[in-house]
């Protein structure tokens, strides 16, 4: 049993109550990961699961502190009740520098740039789906950008720890960062100039990295970013609903533009 408050004096995640991370995956893979700071773990005093039993060995190896409390105490503390009889109390999520992910980016490298997404759900989807296809960064603005949060982290069911995610200032310099590191821009909008169902991508872009743009969920991609772009895309509905999910758009382009690409980088 630890010390209550050895996290006094530390920055959070966000305030106090919206600092917890909760659910045994999500914490286990930030333990795991070793790079979000985690002040303390507070495990439900009763019915604990394989899982709790790793996520305590982790915890005792890096010395955080670990507490007991009643289910009813987690809930009250994350004000949710799916916690799963685990909460970690989270410092600062640890951003990214971009400039040393572009030089030596080979020809297999695709990354994510996310314009003013807002809806946590589906900024963790989408980092996600870009851990499992081997993305080399996401991407994020400033401004009206969900940052990481305990709920991002939470749908990307701890991938925001396995993928380089970055925070930038300015978008449209960010993008000709990348342009001049030899990245080609390609944006997912709905009336892109090439559908998908037309054209093989792995093959159109095999000779150069991509930055790959998803946008806000109501406005899409802002025209000065949509200008820098080389081409965009669209997938192609066939059904009443005129489109998709970012995050499901999200999935579907990396899955058409990774795979076919590893060979290249062997």
């Amino acid at each position: 049993m630890a010390r209550h408050g050895t996290h006094r004096g530390k920055p959070l995640l966000s305030n106090h109550q919206k600092s917890w991370l909760w659910g045994t995956v999500p914490v286990f893979e930030t333990l795991h990961a070793r790079c979000w700071p985690v002040y303390e773990l507070v495990m439900a005093n009763s019915g604990e699961s394989e899982w709790h039993q790793r996520i305590r060995a982790l915890a005792e190896s890096q010395q955080i502190p670990l507490r007991r409390e009643s289910a009813t105490r987690l809930t009250e503390l994350c004000k949710a009740s799916d916690h799963q009889g685990i909460l970690a109390l989270l410092g600062p999520f640890p951003y990214a520098p971009l400039a040393p992910l572009l030089p030596g980016a080979n020809a297999a490298s695709v990354i994510l740039l996310l314009d003013r997404l807002q809806d946590a759900h589906n900024f963790g989807a989408i980092v996600r789906s870009a851990a499992a296809f081997g993305t080399r960064a996401v991407i994020i603005g400033e401004a009206e950008q969900v940052p990481v949060n305990s709920h991002v982290a939470r749908s990307s069911a701890g991938a925001v720890n396995h993928v380089p995610i970055c925070r930038a200032r300015n978008l449209a310099s960010t993008l000709k960062d990348c342009r001049a590191a030899g990245f080609r821009i390609l944006a997912a909008t709905m009336q892109g100039n090439l559908s998908i169902r037309n054209v093989r991508l792995a093959d159109r872009y095999a000779k150069a990295p991509l930055v790959l743009l998803i946008g806000n969920e109501a406005t899409g991609i802002a025209p000065e970013l949509i200008a820098l772009c080389d081409d965009t895309l669209s997938i192609p509905m066939t059904g009443p609903v005129e489109s998709l999910n970012a995050a499901v758009a999200a999935g579907i382009l990396l899955f058409e533009l990774i795979p076919d690409r590893e060979a290249i980088s062997e």
